[in-house]
């Protein structure tokens, strides 16, 4: 069948139209609320992630402050500490030559933080063997917490990590 566009009757080109024009505005009306009730709905049956069942990222601060020494104790200077988190990635800082170190970032909320401390400069001449430690934390409330809202607060740890020197190498 052919249609004619110069005559009078039924053309092509109007139906299309038509039909686009009603498929837009179906859609234009639908799909918000097509996209926000399956949400909404998983939101209230699931409930938040956060402290008492708020919603949103879970996400909190954390600070550790610590201090890296020897086997004999002595405090070391040279030395990297970071921590790896799966969302937010990774956070790391550089000891001062007092042996002092504070890391601090945000992360994943947990009752404790896993740092690793890495002898990668010319200082010690990488003589000394990864360290791994995990660090217990408390979470420390600030006074501006609002009632039924979200926490406001940092979670904190102290910790010494002992480095030990790789014997094997002669120096």
């Amino acid at each position: 069948m052919r249609y004619r566009s110069d005559g009078p009757g039924f053309k092509a080109p109007d139906i299309a139209a038509r039909i686009c024009k009603a498929v837009l505005s179906f859609m234009s009306a639908w799909l918000p609320a097509a996209v926000a009730v399956p949400f909404m709905v998983s939101c209230e049956i699931s409930g938040g992630s956060g402290p008492d069942g708020s919603y949103g990222f879970p996400y909190a601060d954390f600070e550790v402050d610590g201090m890296v020494v020897d086997e004999t104790g002595q405090p070391l200077y040279g030395i990297r500490v970071y921590c790896v988190d799966r969302y937010w990635g990774l956070t790391y800082t550089d000891v001062q030559p007092d042996g002092r170190f504070s890391l601090y970032g945000n992360f994943t909320p947990s009752d404790n933080i896993t740092i690793r401390a890495v002898d990668n400069s010319d200082v010690n001449w990488g003589v000394y063997f990864d360290t791994t430690v995990t660090v217990p934390l408390d979470f420390q409330e600030d006074s501006y917490s609002e009632i039924d809202e979200w926490f406001v607060g940092v979670y904190t740890g102290e910790v010494q990590i002992v480095m030990v020197r790789d014997t094997s190498i002669p120096w």
